[in-house]
């Protein structure tokens, strides 16, 4: 009997000895054919994916099943240093782009000076037209660019265009008023807010094949040149919803306006959107233009609102060698530093607030770190300084963020 047992035991051991090996030269006959295919493939293909995704997982790529509608996926390498080129300065300013001492083409008027009767001496001018090419001072709304159209008007006594409708008419010290061509590329920079990318943001559900060209339109249109100015964003928000009802620069929302009620606000017989409605659109907005702008200078630079408002002479002067224009006249200088409060194009930061001391939810609080991220990380890939987040109201760290409790201002 135990004769019977071993001997059946012996069969039994062979059979699955056999079967391992025979498994184990399938795997290593396998394993060949598939390095040979992937060796014999191109290092960049179009993969038609059928009810697939795409997965790339180190030095491998797999196709694993998942219920997506047929795509086309392009596999290329990544293009590393495209975004890190260097941010030019831009060309001096030729010599027949100098301001024109005519009358006609000198402003009437700056805000900034005031009454002083020894900077009124300073005047500002256009430039002879078509003598530069257009260049933008770009910003998210309520960050500042009215108040830095002075600023710079003030220092360099080069007329600041912008692109929107009510600026038009240049009213010059010789009496004469005329609309001024906004083709005409003769002032030193055009404010712009970029609203081809806030278009992009209301019309996401409806992307279409226009939209990548909608997302460059400005750029391509000021080829790459000009100067993106950046605010906190939240800061930012809160006065962009006081300009969007106060109806002026200076202009301040009612207090029904940063309400976190669920129902569309009415101010009147108006109806408008929530309170966390315009933060989602507008944190957007703010991380998109940012973004876009950042990628997409070439000339130019990027300033920070926090700084030029603790260290406005050092801002201003760094800003004109971004400009190609190295002499600035001290005396100028001084005259906007003297009298940099004094326009009206900012409100009061000390003044009353119609918003609460926290006006943003912990949801809402977190939407806006996200977006400082991304900014955050599109700037390192440029090689730019970092947003002086430490400067920021209602900041905090992300990884401070499970103990929120709400921000002091």
């Amino acid at each position: 009997m135990r004769f019977v047992s071993i001997r059946r035991h012996f069969h039994y051991f062979s059979m699955v000895a056999i079967i391992s090996c025979c498994y184990i030269m399938l795997l290593r006959t396998s394993s060949k054919n598939d390095a040979q295919q992937f060796h014999d493939q191109p290092e960049q293909q179009l993969v038609d994916v059928k009810n697939d995704v795409l997965v790339e997982l180190k030095d491998e790529i797999r196709v694993l099943p998942f219920s997506t509608p047929a795509a086309k996926v392009e596999i290329q390498q990544p293009v590393a240093d495209v975004s890190s080129r260097k941010i030019e300065r831009i060309e001096n300013l030729p010599a027949m782009g100098a301001p024109s001492t005519h009358p006609n083409r000198t402003l009437n008027w700056l805000d900034l000076w005031s009454n002083d009767t020894f900077c009124n001496q300073f005047t500002v001018h256009l430039l002879e037209e078509n003598s530069v090419q257009p260049r933008a001072l770009v910003s998210f709304p309520g960050s500042g660019n009215t108040w830095l159209r002075m600023l710079l008007m003030g220092v360099t006594g080069l007329y600041v265009d912008t692109i929107y409708p009510g600026d038009e008419l240049f009213i010059s010290k010789a009496g004469s008023t005329y609309e001024l061509n906004k083709d005409c590329n003769c002032s030193l920079l055009q404010k712009t807010h970029d609203l081809s990318l806030f278009s992009v943001i209301y019309n996401m559900a409806m992307a279409n094949k226009s939209t990548e060209k909608r997302i460059h339109q400005e750029i391509d249109h000021f080829r790459g040149d000009g100067i993106l100015v950046i605010r906190n964003p939240f800061k930012a928000i809160l006065s962009y919803r006081n300009f969007a009802f106060g109806g002026n620069m200076a202009g301040l929302a009612p207090v029904e306006a940063f309400s976190q009620g669920l129902e569309p606000v009415r101010i009147g017989d108006r109806k408008i959107s929530t309170w966390d409605q315009f933060i989602s659109r507008s944190v957007a907005s703010w991380e998109m233009l940012a973004t876009v702008w950042i990628r997409g200078l070439k000339r130019g630079g990027v300033v920070y609102y926090e700084k030029l408002r603790r260290d406005t002479g050092p801002q201003l002067l760094r800003m004109a060698e971004m400009l190609g224009i190295s002499n600035v006249n001290k005396d100028r200088l001084d005259c906007v530093l003297r009298h940099n409060q004094d326009n009206t194009f900012k409100r009061s930061e000390s003044g009353p607030k119609n918003y609460p001391k926290n006006p943003f939810t912990e949801s809402q609080h977190l939407l806006i770190l996200k977006s400082i991220q991304s900014v955050q990380m599109a700037l390192k890939e440029r090689g730019l300084d970092p947003l002086p987040v430490e400067m920021y109201d209602f900041y905090t760290p992300m990884y401070q963020y499970g103990h929120w409790n709400g921000y002091a201002q």
